[in-house]
């Protein structure tokens, strides 16, 4: 199959609407020759590949980056472009932290926009056990230095505006979203 689907978030809508698809896009043609030799070959143009080369580039080293279709528009366009800290395991989040600087370095460094945006993240609890997991995570998010903070029911609207449902809470951090371009 071509194409690729975005699957729905309610899992109580019928199968064939849970899924909304979209054709492939076509690969651009690449007509400068590739290289005869390269001190790296960096196979796969996602974020990582494309991190790994520019990170490489910078300190003088030859690169070669192979994509089979377009840059960024496999995976790394398909996971709709959180970078978040929030929820994370605690061995995760110095990896995630880190992350999150070389996304602003990168940002700095691009002569064009790259889509980051500062937009944060917000889980809502629907009940008394989910406020409680969001408690413990803040114990967590204390050890790493967050800006994580939980929100009662009565300002949930504060951090998410428009819920048309009343919910027990909210656990709030801030954090960036990436729409790569």
């Amino acid at each position: 199959m071509n194409d690729y689907c975005l699957r729905a978030r309610d899992q109580r809508k019928p199968i064939k609407k849970r899924f909304q698809c979209f054709p492939s896009p076509k690969p651009i043609p690449f007509s400068i020759p590739i290289p005869n030799a390269s001190e790296v070959v960096i196979i796969g143009g996602g974020i990582v590949g494309v991190c790994t080369a520019i990170f490489l580039a910078n300190r003088d080293v030859q690169v070669t980056l192979l994509e089979k279709g377009r840059i960024a528009a496999e995976e790394s366009s398909r996971n709709w472009g959180w970078i978040r800290k929030q929820g994370r395991d605690a061995d995760e989040l110095p990896i995630v932290i880190e992350a999150c600087r070389l996304w602003q370095q990168l940002a700095d460094e691009c002569l064009e926009d790259i889509g980051l945006r500062q937009t944060g993240v917000t889980y809502v609890a629907r009940t008394a056990k989910d406020m409680a997991a969001f408690e413990d995570f803040m114990k967590i998010a204390a050890a790493h230095d967050l800006d994580t903070r939980l929100v009662d029911g009565n300002d949930v609207s504060s951090v998410a505006s428009g819920m048309s449902r009343r919910f027990s809470g909210a656990m709030t951090t801030p954090g960036g979203h990436a729409r790569l371009r």
